[in-house]
């Protein structure tokens, strides 16, 4: 076989590729191991509050005589790991690992529907052309240029309260977030639709679903896995600031962005209440924008970092 017949060379060494961007200098691999503990602050959020002894029940017994925390930096104790809310006396440790699960699993699961749908959309038009891809490339140019944050607040306004806002801020981010992938995968599809071994397997009668499964998609995970890692902080910033303007979830589930908007209220009287909400959720944006970027530079012929 030729070497113009040879899938390209990132697909064969993709998990080594990763796990070199990972290792790639000491600041990518703290960001990885953040983003690990982070995620497992989210998953086993139960288990770290039980653990810290409390739960998201208030209690006012922690709180002064003006409702503000008792204590010293906003009730941080030994039994309060990160102070206590204002007013209800709610362990904010609780809130924040709570709402890291909800961050993250809107973020992750946006991230997922919107690649998967990009994907599909973005190979078939590729690999297909003509008015299909036409009618991709200008469907996706109108979603891109379209202000999601404005039709969201207004269906958050018309929803009703009990409907599963998760779900529904996984649903329309994802819808909202599959132009990217597509017009990135699209571009790939279209350079290996001409290559030597798609041509070889439509001689050997390879209908379409063959070469999307066979050829094309095996050589495309290197730019979705560069995307999706990067499109993760975007969805959950998204979701923070959905949150924040109170039209992503309600209460009583927890958010971060939630926490940061009621937060900003005491802001003079209890900083402390915007601080671990706020870190947490800067670090994890930066962790994996971090991380995403490592990857992409390691996936990237031009840079060096493809064995």
């Amino acid at each position: 076989m030729s070497a113009s017949a040879l899938p390209p060379l990132a697909a064969r060494s993709l998990p080594a590729a990763v796990w070199r961007a990972v290792r790639s200098g000491r600041w990518t691999s703290v960001c990885a191991v953040l983003i690990v503990v982070i995620v497992l602050l989210a998953a086993g959020a139960d288990l770290w509050v039980l653990a810290e002894g409390q739960s998201l029940v208030p209690d006012i017994a922690t709180l002064g005589p003006t409702g503000l925390p008792a204590g010293t930096l906003g009730g941080v104790s030994g039994a309060h790991w990160f102070g206590v809310e204002p007013l209800t006396g709610v362990d904010l440790f609780a809130l924040v690992a709570h709402g890291a699960r909800t961050s993250l699993l809107v973020g992750l699961g946006a991230t997922v529907l919107g690649t998967a749908l990009g994907v599909v959309i973005g190979v078939s038009a590729g690999y297909l052309g003509g008015w299909w891809d036409r009618l991709v490339t200008w469907t996706a140019d109108v979603i891109l240029g379209f202000p999601y944050l404005i039709f969201m607040i207004a269906l958050g306004a018309v929803l009703p309260v009990d409907f599963p806002r998760q779900i529904t801020l996984i649903v329309v981010l994802g819808l909202f977030g599959w132009p990217r992938v597509a017009r990135i995968v699209r571009a790939q599809a279209l350079t290996l639709a001409k290559r030597d071994f798609v041509a070889a397997a439509k001689v050997v009668g390879g209908g379409p679903w063959h070469v999307f499964t066979k050829e094309l998609l095996p050589n495309l995970w290197a730019p979705i896995i560069v995307v999706a890692s990067l499109s993760i902080p975007s969805m959950i910033g998204s979701e923070a600031a959905l949150s924040f303007l109170n039209v992503g979830v309600l209460p009583p589930t927890p958010s971060w962005g939630r926490t940061i908007s009621t937060a900003i209220e005491f802001f003079e009287t209890d900083p402390m209440y915007l601080v671990f909400p706020g870190l947490l959720l800067f670090l994890i944006t930066l962790a994996f924008n971090v991380v995403g970027d490592a990857i992409r530079d390691a996936l990237d012929p031009r840079s060096g970092g493809t064995a």
